[in-house]
């Protein structure tokens, strides 16, 4: 791939998560002519597609960005931070620094100026070709609550000079400090990429936007389960989780509804952190190359977030074989 051409999508993931499929699937049915990369591990590689194009890490993870990255990383985390991710805290708080010099590697080597990036636990719901134009004249666009970056990035270049600071800053004897004091307040946090991405940002006065805030009517969904500033779904998901009400259009395409003024607002992909796998399946009936479509009740019927009955028996089986192996094992001999 050559400079000029449509930006591509990158997923980046390591693990055999199954929700890889159909995130992968939604991205091919809302965007089916955009060049769409997956870069991923062993045990991942039978989930891709055939029509989304797959490349390993091993392939990216000979640069000398990244060994002199591995030279100075350590862990810094609160008392209170656990995560289980697969690996343990230090893979995944390695992990989320190290994909960036996995795709910088990546674009170098195909020659990628400009591209689109997403958790891999999004769906993506739109065409982005129409969206694009938006961010023309910013560095990049920020998820996360604008501490991460995410959805557009204008320049490889960008991406070099993130990689570069992140290495920079494990040398900064004083910031690390600062990192630890933090830590002691926030003890459930740790020191992580998207800390470092809004001390580069900063430092660099990057010009960036944050696809969570609505404009024109759209946003980059943050997370269906963050519902600060929107309405609520009525149920929660598994009796456990809030979610933001959702509205499926029949031509394509969610709405989610502002808590203040009730507006709807269009979005553009939906981030399903924390939410079960028979959530991505259900939703991506909605994910397709619509244009900018404005909200019409009489094509739009509430999203209802319910888990199938088939989902939950497989579910509680599961659980009461975990109970019983849990039980046997403690039982005395």
């Amino acid at each position: 791939m050559t400079e000029g051409t449509m930006a591509p999508i990158i997923f980046v993931h390591y693990g055999p998560s199954v929700f890889l499929r159909p995130v992968l699937a939604a991205a091919r049915q809302s965007n089916p002519d955009r060049p769409i990369w997956f870069l991923g591990d062993a045990s991942n590689r039978q989930l891709v597609p055939g029509n989304i194009q797959y490349r390993s890490f091993e392939d990216y993870s000979g640069g000398e960005s990244l060994r002199a990255f591995r030279n100075h990383f350590f862990p810094i985390s609160g008392s209170r931070h656990h995560f289980n991710k697969a690996g343990g805290i230090e893979t995944w708080l390695r992990f989320v620094f190290e994909r960036w010099f996995f795709i910088l590697d990546f674009l170098e080597s195909e020659n990628i100026g400009s591209f689109w990036i997403f958790d891999s636990d999004t769906l993506i719901a739109a065409d982005l070709s129409l969206r694009e134009p938006d961010f023309l004249g910013l560095d990049a666009t920020e998820q996360c609550a604008g501490c991460c970056l995410n959805g557009f990035v204008s320049s490889r270049e960008i991406v070099r000079a993130y990689c570069a600071t992140m290495i920079a800053l494990y040398r900064r004897p004083q910031y690390l400090q600062a990192q630890r004091e933090r830590l002691k307040v926030h003890s459930g946090l740790a020191f992580n990429e998207m800390d470092a991405w809004q001390t580069h940002r900063d430092e660099m006065g990057l010009k960036t936007k944050a696809l969570g805030i609505p404009w024109n009517g759209e946003a980059f969904d943050d997370a269906l389960a963050i519902t600060k500033g929107w309405q609520r779904a009525p149920d929660k998901v598994r009796g456990r989780i809030s979610v933001k009400r959702l509205a499926r259009d029949s031509r394509g395409g969610y709405f989610a509804f502002e808590e203040k003024t009730g507006l709807p607002v269009r979005l553009a992909t939906l981030n399903l952190s924390w939410l079960p796998d028979y959530l991505y399946w259900a939703l991506i009936g909605g994910c397709g190359p619509t244009g900018k479509l404005s909200f019409d009740s009489a094509f739009c019927d509430e999203v209802d977030f319910s888990e199938p009955l088939s989902d939950q028996i497989i579910r509680r089986s599961r659980e009461i074989l975990w109970a019983a192996q849990s039980f046997l094992q403690r039982a005395p001999k």
